[in-house]
């Protein structure tokens, strides 16, 4: 069986629960899944896809579209803080945090070792 190739706008579409049919948002996820792959690609040593490709495993394509979920999210929280609703109707802040241990978890085994 072939390794799975990059992973498309349809198929984060499809991991979102979103109707393939609602293009509302395909602009921001496409450049969320353009800057997770970009990302992704900076700190994952891919496993080879058997033609000298890159495999995206199924544990890297759930971080991808994690990264990207996360990219399109941010766009209502560019300070990277959200507001939640507290006991009794009181207003709470709170930042959202910069690391992922659900993306770090799943990328860890295939992490690029980087030697200083």
């Amino acid at each position: 069986m072939p390794a799975p190739a990059v992973p498309i706008l349809a198929e984060l579409k499809a991991w979102l629960g979103l109707d393939p049919s609602d293009t509302t948002d395909d602009v921001v996820l496409q450049e969320s899944l353009d800057s997770a792959l970009v990302n992704q690609d900076k700190v994952v040593d891919y496993p080879d896809d058997g033609s000298g490709g890159k495999a995206y495993t199924s544990d890297l394509r759930e971080a991808l579209f994690l990264r990207a979920q996360r990219l399109a999210a941010r766009r209502n929280s560019p300070e990277g803080v959200v507001g939640l609703a507290g006991a009794g109707g009181d207003f709470v802040a709170a930042r959202l945090p910069s690391y992922d241990a659900d993306i770090e978890r799943l990328e860890g085994p295939n992490l690029k070792m980087v030697v200083a």
